[in-house]
């Protein structure tokens, strides 16, 4: 990816502009050095053509869990606050490949949600409807790229954060393959299961983000294997039009001559189980602050670590155990495939505030790639009547992310569903 011939700093001034206009409805950004971001665009202009990486001039928004040199690290609290002097690795790296840092995304309070309605930074609202939430715990990165107030995105993925305000905010976004980035410098959730990610408002983007990321090249070629449509238990438990997005998107694939299969597995104390290891893994975290800043927690992450701090080490053995079991079962059943079609979340953005029914609707649907460690990719693939994004993930069955980003980007190739954008001014 490179800029045109219009300067770096020429548009980060631009996009600042467009941020103060359109980002005090929207509400993804929790910190933003103006000076900061215009003289790195003028050392970005000042680069000698050759030294241009990949990325150059190419505008990112950066979870607030992520140390962003000379911006303060809240992780979505109201208490806790570290004042980076250096960049996280994976910020350094996209530094180093051209990019144009711009600003700190509001995260659910200590990444430990899915809707982004944080008591201490304010809600983040979904660019298609103000009144909806654009899910979690990424949710300030997948709203401001929607919005139009970044280009690329970085998020974490411990347990569908970076998958669900994909689907809800018509962006597209991968959980890599657990362990395959440096998480330096980046303020854990559940260490077993965290992993960040790109998001942009196309796959060829987060193929670009994530070989910068990760410093492996990613190949770019054409789609190699079989895809499985996965069945079963809550696969199969979708709204209508959810599941006929499914069906329209399996059917684009085949025409591109791919084949897909229906394939049924379903394990149904998958998502118990994960959120067992998720609990005694937080409880860890939050054991040193807890004591101390009881009330300084939102009520819905204040009960999350209460209830974590009861999880026992034979609990979370036990399901460590369970998991492995149902990673058997799973890789038996996927075996023959490259990847898996599924949706991310069962239906659109609900509204402000989200009810109680959501998020154990969701868990279920991506606990899966995130306690078996594998990459899974998020595209948009459809509309609901009201025009609010539907969006599938791609789950790969091996630990390389290179057949689910070829594989979406054959998708959006001959689909145009990513192409859509809100009607923000």
């Amino acid at each position: 990816m490179t800029t045109t011939s219009t300067s770096v700093r020429e548009k980060a001034e631009a996009l600042l502009t467009r941020i103060e206009r359109v980002d005090a409805a929207v509400n993804a950004y929790v910190a933003i050095d103006r000076d900061l971001v215009l003289r790195e665009a003028d050392r970005l202009d000042a680069l000698d053509p050759s030294a241009r990486g990949s990325l150059f001039g190419v505008a990112v928004g950066v979870k607030d869990l992520v140390d962003v040199a000379g911006l303060p690290t809240r992780a979505g609290s109201g208490f806790f606050v570290r004042h980076p002097e250096s960049d996280a690795a994976l910020v350094r790296k996209l530094r180093d490949a051209g990019a144009l840092i711009v600003g700190k995304t509001i995260t659910h309070e200590f990444a430990w949600g899915i809707t982004s309605e944080n008591p201490h930074t304010g809600r983040v609202r979904n660019p298609w409807d103000l009144d909806r939430i654009p899910g979690g715990s990424s949710g300030g990165s997948g709203a401001a790229l929607a919005a139009g107030l970044c280009e690329l995105a970085i998020g974490t993925d411990t347990m569908g954060s970076v998958r669900i305000p994909s689907a809800l905010c018509n962006t597209s976004g991968i959980r890599p393959a657990t362990g395959s980035l440096d998480m330096n410098g980046i303020f854990p959730l559940a260490p077993t299961f965290d992993i960040a990610g790109p998001m942009a408002l196309d796959v060829l983007t987060v193929r670009d983000a994530l070989a910068v990321m990760s410093g492996v090249p990613i190949a770019s070629g054409a789609f190699a294997g079989r895809v499985a449509r996965l069945r079963g238990g809550r696969w199969d438990e979708l709204p209508p039009d959810v599941a006929t997005a499914l069906d329209a998107a399996a059917d684009a694939l085949r025409a591109l001559g791919i084949a897909v299969d229906d394939v049924t597995w379903w394990e149904d104390g998958l998502a118990d189980a994960a959120a067992t290891v998720q609990r005694h893994d937080a409880a860890r975290v939050h054991a040193e602050f807890f004591p101390a800043h009881r009330d300084g927690y939102g009520a819905d992450v204040r009960a999350h670590v209460e209830l974590a701090l009861t999880v026992t080490d034979e609990q979370r053995a036990a399901a460590l155990a369970a998991i492995a079991r149902a990673r058997e079962s799973f890789a038996t059943r996927t075996a023959p495939y490259a990847a898996l079609l599924a949706a991310s979340v069962p239906g659109e953005a609900p509204e402000s505030p989200a009810p109680p029914t959501f998020r154990p609707a969701v868990m279920p649907l991506v606990a899966p790639a995130s306690v078996f460690g594998l990459p899974s990719l998020a595209v948009p693939i459809g509309a609901a009547a009201d025009g609010m994004p539907l969006g599938m993930q791609i789950i790969g069955t091996a630990s390389s992310p290179d057949a689910v980003l070829a594989l979406g980007a054959a998708y959006q190739s001959a689909t145009s569903w990513h192409r859509r954008r809100p009607d923000l001014v």
